[in-house]
């Protein structure tokens, strides 16, 4: 018989559970990590967007009071020139309608031009990727259009190339 005390404990071998066990606690360690560094990388950025924030403010601020001081300067300049008060802030204010009617009419246009659910050329390639990925399944396969048959369009199988030619294809054409 065998004395215990001579050998000392056997070494205690961890079972599944207490790996598991394990790993989560490590998960856990690790999340806790990342998410105290991200809180203070925010913070960080936090700060720097108020400042930067504060400075566009004050810009904006003193950018406004200066276009302020340019049409007291221009109407002052134009009640001189036109001998009347009246009709240098009159003068001043037709001008500064004029620009304004002039600057909507292009915006206008422009939006007037603008379709914002179309996009054609995205829609193209989205519809050739479909067909060729419908073709290189084998289902509903359509004609390719144009002159003669076009070899881009067939299978991988038909072609002769392997699934990563194809892939390299398809990606060329989302390019």
């Amino acid at each position: 018989m065998r004395d215990e005390t001579e050998d000392g404990p056997e070494p205690f071998e961890p079972g599944w559970r207490e790996r598991l066990w394990a790993v989560g606690a490590a998960l856990g360690r690790l999340l806790e990590t990342r998410t105290a560094i991200f809180q203070e990388e925010l913070a960080q950025k936090g700060d720097l967007l108020g400042k930067a924030l504060l400075g566009f403010f004050v810009a904006l601020l003193f950018g406004t009071i200066a276009g302020l001081l340019l049409t007291a300067l221009l109407a002052a300049l134009l009640a001189r020139l036109f001998g009347s008060p009246v009709l240098g802030i009159l003068v001043t204010l037709v001008l500064y309608l004029g620009v304004a009617a002039g600057a909507g009419a292009v915006a206008v246009k422009k939006l007037s031009r603008l379709r914002p659910f179309e996009f054609p050329a995205t829609r193209s390639e989205i519809d050739r990727d479909l067909e060729a990925v419908r073709q290189a399944a084998g289902v509903g396969a359509r004609e390719p259009r144009g002159e003669g048959p076009d070899t881009r369009d067939l299978p991988a199988g038909a072609r002769g190339e392997t699934t990563e030619e194809m892939e390299a294809r398809l990606r060329e054409g989302a390019g």
